[in-house]
């Protein structure tokens, strides 16, 4: 049920209006029910998934609390540990690790061979997966205690506007909002209306104009395009990343919020990055915070030195760059961020210890970094997009000396979404010096530019409904 249809506008419909006649307990059994219907509807078989990890999760969660010992409250927490990742590592990267080890094994003439099972990835397991481990993990750090209600977790794992492609909501982010009872309030349906046609301007003009127009056609046959048509592409793509995902998360955020609910944000305007630590500031929030807490900290963190925090660095987004997707391309993603991050906390160290800097050209300096920067984030975007990673060498060779034929002209639209990007991240510039900013803006303003951005989309979305691109993780 894709946000950028009709039945999913519907279905928030129905679930809108049945829900606020209800009382809280009835409300998040509600929930519950919605979102286990929501899930099903992309494929019943998987639901069963989810019902385990919360049934796990909900039993571990006490007894890690009370346990009596060290070794009983580990012994609960490597359970939850064990059936979560069990499941995410069997359907996520079984064939890739099997495949893997059978190509090696034959390079060193063992002659293995291997068929490939024929397994389907469940929608959305990545994300629900890192949410209920959240919940065991914080109850065994002592930052969160278990909740004793079945429905209120069951609603937490399944919360259909996030399920199946985040914002990552932790347990302590979000519990406690079940716990209490909830009212409508004007603002609350404003700024959730306000965030969900944001996010669907993104979605179905933005990004899916991109990738019909530019980078579907560039990226399916790259040897046949000139060096400014692969750069155009390239670029074009990395918006259409932002747009969609970012898209996705305003939506989630703006159905969550007209039902009562605050979860985090995703993006913060990641084109205005001027390092790259900032780019993991700004870009999938919620995934950064996870990994920071969960595997950079536990890896040690910056404790030790310089080699030791570039070395935990680059650990963690390997890590990450697998999680995106079971490829030696998204390992290769992981390699290139842990390269640049570590370059850029190399660059910071010595910066610091000699005084290095633009301290008199600030704007020279910022200008600078962010090139870099971005030079830096765009080009490994290329094996994000590309089928396997000697088309995408091919690609990254052939943006510095490729001769070609151009992309027929473009329609006006193309050029309206690469503009509607620009536009987004200088209003984040202001929200950024004044987060006031929309509360001055007249309301008679901003339903004049609401409704022409109706109309707008009326005329200009792509027939074509495109799936999520991070569905596919």
């Amino acid at each position: 049920m894709n946000f950028v249809t009709v039945e999913f506008l519907l279905f928030l419909l129905a679930v809108f209006v049945v829900y606020w006649h209800l009382n809280r307990k009835h409300q998040n059994l509600f929930l519950v029910l919605a979102s286990y219907f929501f899930y099903a509807n992309w494929d019943w078989r998987f639901l069963g998934l989810i019902v385990v990890s919360t049934a796990v999760d909900f039993i571990s969660g006490p007894r890690i609390y009370r346990a009596d010992s060290s070794l009983r409250k580990r012994a609960w927490l490597i359970l939850s540990l064990t059936v979560n990742l069990g499941i995410l590592g069997y359907f996520k990267y079984f064939n890739f690790f099997a495949e893997s080890f059978v190509s090696l094994a034959n390079s060193l003439g063992w002659y293995v061979s291997h068929s490939t099972a024929n397994i389907i990835l469940p929608v959305g397991i990545s994300f629900y997966t890192f949410q209920t481990l959240s919940y065991s993990i914080d109850i065994y750090r002592g930052e969160l205690k278990p909740t004793k209600s079945l429905v209120e977790f069951a609603a937490f794992v399944a919360f259909f506007p996030q399920l199946v492609a985040g914002p990552i909501v932790r347990a302590k982010e979000f519990l406690f909002q079940l716990e209490k009872d909830r009212v409508l309030t004007g603002k609350d349906l404003d700024a959730g209306l306000t965030r969900f046609l944001l996010g669907f301007f993104k979605k179905a003009f933005i990004a899916d104009t991109l990738a019909i127009h530019v980078v579907d056609p560039v990226f399916s046959d790259p040897g046949q395009f000139n060096q400014g048509t692969l750069w155009l592409a390239l670029l074009a793509w990395g918006f259409q990343v932002y747009a969609d995902f970012s898209g996705y998360s305003n939506m989630a955020i703006g159905s969550a919020r007209i039902l009562g609910f605050r979860i985090p944000e995703n993006f913060l305007f990641p084109h205005l990055a001027v390092n790259f630590s900032d780019i993991w500031r700004r870009w999938h929030q919620t995934m950064t915070r996870f990994f920071r807490d969960y595997v950079y900290i536990a890896l040690g963190g910056n404790r030790g030195g310089l080699a030791k925090t570039i070395r935990n660095l680059t650990a963690t987004t390997v890590l990450s760059g697998l999680w995106h997707g079971a490829s030696w391309n998204f390992v290769a993603f992981g390699i290139s961020h842990g390269v640049a991050i570590g370059i850029y906390q190399i660059w910071r160290h010595y910066k610091r210890k000699h005084g290095w800097g633009w301290k008199r050209h600030p704007i020279p300096g910022a200008l600078i970094g962010w090139l870099l920067t971005h030079a830096a984030w765009c080009v490994p975007l290329v094996v994000f997009r590309a089928s396997d990673l000697p088309t995408s060498w091919s690609y990254m060779v052939w943006l510095f000396g490729k001769t070609g034929e151009t992309l027929p002209a473009l329609p006006v639209f193309v050029w309206i979404a690469l503009a509607s990007v620009v536009v987004d991240h200088i209003a984040g510039w202001l929200l950024e010096r004044d987060p006031e900013l929309p509360e001055k803006i007249p309301v008679f303003a901003k339903g004049v530019t609401f409704a022409a951005m109706i109309i707008f989309l009326y005329t200009a979305v792509p027939r074509a409904v495109n799936p999520f691109i991070y569905f596919q993780f």
